[in-house]
């Protein structure tokens, strides 16, 4: 249901700018779990792409806004060396400045959601010796954010039920034909309503359901009171999928918030800590 999207994004990835201008933002905007940064992924990667940027880098933003974070992970995402731990913002940003030089990029600025310009010019700055026809694809949930950049944002909508339906079905009936099992499909379509277009949200219960064969279990899901509760951020499939979990697991989840938001995990750590301090 994305394709036209992933096309006019390719496309305007591939043009070049009739007024010579170096680099070319591009924003992608809507709301949480719509997929905007599935959209980006699925660009970044593109047969159609291969080759034709000299330099990549993809960095989570995120809050809170840390220019010398971002910069740096630019720098590392590119395979820049020499890097210490106590560079200045101005030092990063010379490096990166150095680095892009000439240089055809594709960079993606992921979950932005600071709209103070001063910021944002200051950490373009070392984009403009880049060559013509680089690109930067920016996702975010507020549209300030694009008014800001200046550029004309490819907005994200939710599916539609031509979409949705087919998404959920995909991923709940993997192994098995929704026709030999009616009640469930039933249900199914309820659920895949409730999920409002949203692509995190289909994929998300349909892989909770996906295991259970008991018609009861996804009536429990339909009926439960997570779809009445008032919008704080977190969907609704997000949390019935973990209010599921079995309490070991809970425990591993609730560990993970030690972390900051958006921390790089390295798996074998994080299993370790697992191993320490949470109990079996």
């Amino acid at each position: 249901g994305r394709q036209t999207e992933i096309e006019t994004l390719v496309d305007r990835l591939l043009s070049v700018d009739a007024d010579g201008k170096k680099y070319r933002v591009i924003p992608i905007v809507g709301m949480a779990g719509v997929g905007k940064t599935t959209l980006a992924k699925a660009v970044y990667n593109n047969e159609k792409l291969k080759d034709r940027f000299d330099l990549k880098a993809w960095i989570c933003v995120s809050e809170p806004y840390d220019a010398s974070r971002i910069t740096k992970g630019l720098l590392e995402e590119i395979g820049s060396s020499n890097l210490m731990v106590d560079n200045t913002l101005n030092q990063l940003q010379i490096k990166l400045k150095e680095s892009l030089k000439g240089k055809k990029f594709l960079i993606v600025l992921d979950d932005v959601w600071n709209d103070k310009y001063i910021e944002w010019d200051d950490l373009r700055n070392p984009f403009a010796p880049g060559e013509i026809g680089s690109k930067i694809i920016v996702t975010t949930r507020k549209e300030s954010v694009a008014e800001m950049m200046g550029s004309r944002p490819i907005i994200m909508e939710i599916l539609s039920s031509e979409f949705s339906w087919p998404l959920f079905k995909r991923h709940a009936f993997e192994k098995r034909d929704p026709k030999e099992h009616p009640e469930l499909e039933e249900v199914g379509k309820h659920i895949a309503k409730k999920c409002k277009g949203l692509p995190l949200a289909l994929k998300t219960l349909a892989g909770l359901l996906r295991s259970k064969s008991e018609v009861e279990e996804w009536r429990r899901i339909l009926r439960s009171e997570v779809w009445e509760l008032p919008d704080n951020g977190i969907l609704p499939a997000l949390m019935l999928s973990y209010t599921d979990l079995p309490v070991r697991l809970k425990q591993c989840f609730s560990f993970c918030a030690i972390f900051p938001k958006d921390y790089p995990f390295q798996k074998k750590q994080v299993i370790q800590l697992w191993m320490l301090y949470c109990p079996r």
